[in-house]
């Protein structure tokens, strides 16, 4: 569920809504959205606090409350910024409200997606996998630990996940340079969620015709295999707007930070959000350690189990020699995976890592030339 603190302006990875036609972004005719507060926990209707007159809608149909192509988020066209919870807006859930037109004759269609409000220090779910109220809900009280505490035991969750699956679970804005292989496709460690331009070969932006963009994100899922592959001169009938190719099709030519990538990254699913297990995990990995404290109040008799036996079991006996072989006491001795020795014995959670795990990449040269 999204999240959103008081006085925290809405971005574009926060509170949004995507339409697609047949699975791809597409552009609406109308895009409106109003907020509910349905804090009490009765649920929809709700009461309407935004926009302030019951029963309008705020329109996000053009920019800046469409950002990319399809895509939507709540804007206050009135401040002229993303939507703000005031200060003195109680937290607790909130609906948003969305309604859209594909065309101008085609029917209205409604969407609600629900929220948190969170006080100023709670943070947001924007940069976390969690929010404080999730791990409210799962038993740790205010006594046990603030919001503070919370928060930062929710980002040390985070950060081992992120380090043990070598990706992020959420969107990122960042700008990638990469060395050129001679390829027509560059592969990207993290899934691709859009890319805002791509300059090729130490050029200028490469017109989005001229390449293609693996970022599904149902079927066929790109996000295990997550790439940008060239459009050859091939593809284009009229010969007046195909590209100008070394050879018979456009290449990342051979170099050295000579591609540019600018794009929102990140594993999330189709609605943007974070993948259900990881937020399991990263609850899960959170309640964790703040139940299992580092220190203990003096006086307090630790609770430790009970020591294995002295000799493990009977593998082996030869019985004329008298001879017995015992296994480990506790159990065979195996060596820990680098870098998740020590933080949790959890086989739920490792086995949650290990299947969002990123694959190795290695850049592998093609198509040589004997250009230097």
């Amino acid at each position: 569920m999204p999240a959103i603190s008081r006085e925290q302006e809405n971005t574009t990875d926060r509170i949004n809504w995507f339409i697609r036609v047949n699975g791809v972004l597409t552009d609406a005719f109308l895009v409106e959205y109003r907020i509910l507060d349905v804090t009490a926990g009765g649920g929809l209707p709700g009461t309407q606090i935004f926009p302030v007159a019951a029963g309008t809608y705020e329109d996000v149909t053009n920019a800046p409350g469409k950002f990319n192509a399809g895509s939507y988020y709540a804007y206050d066209n009135g401040n002229a910024e993303g939507w703000t919870p005031a200060v003195a807006l109680p937290i607790g859930t909130y609906c948003i409200q969305w309604r859209w037109k594909i065309s101008a004759s085609a029917p209205l269609q409604l969407g609600n997606e629900e929220f948190e409000v969170l006080v100023q220090s709670a943070g947001s779910s924007a940069e976390t996998y969690c929010s404080v109220d999730d791990i409210r809900d799962l038993g740790i009280t205010v006594t046990m630990a603030d919001d503070a505490k919370v928060l930062a035991t929710i980002q040390l969750a985070q950060a081992f996940i992120e380090r043990a699956c070598r990706q992020w679970f959420i969107p990122k804005i960042i700008i990638v340079k990469f060395d050129g292989t001679d390829s027509d496709a560059i592969h990207m460690g993290v899934p691709i969620i859009t890319i805002d331009y791509l300059k090729l070969n130490n050029g200028g932006e490469l017109s989005p015709d001229l390449y293609r963009v693996y970022n599904s994100r149902t079927y066929p899922d790109d996000r295990r295999n997550p790439r940008i592959k060239l459009v050859g001169p091939n593809e284009f009938r009229d010969i007046f707007i195909a590209p100008v190719t070394w050879g018979i099709r456009l290449l990342f030519r051979k170099g050295r930070q000579n591609q540019e990538v600018k794009g929102t990254f990140g594993f999330v699913e189709e609605d943007g959000t974070t993948p259900a297990l990881i937020h399991h995990a990263t609850c899960k990995l959170t309640v964790q350690k703040l139940s299992e404290p580092l220190f203990v109040a003096p006086g307090t008799v630790p609770s430790v189990p009970a020591p294995p036996p002295i000799l493990g079991p009977l593998i082996e006996e030869v019985t004329d020699d008298h001879k017995r072989k015992y296994g480990q006491p506790g159990g065979e001795l195996k060596k820990s995976p680098a870098g998740l020795s020590g933080v949790t014995n959890d086989q739920e959670i490792l086995d949650i890592i290990k299947l969002y795990k990123a694959p190795i990449g290695i850049a592998t040269p093609a198509n040589w030339t004997m250009r230097g």
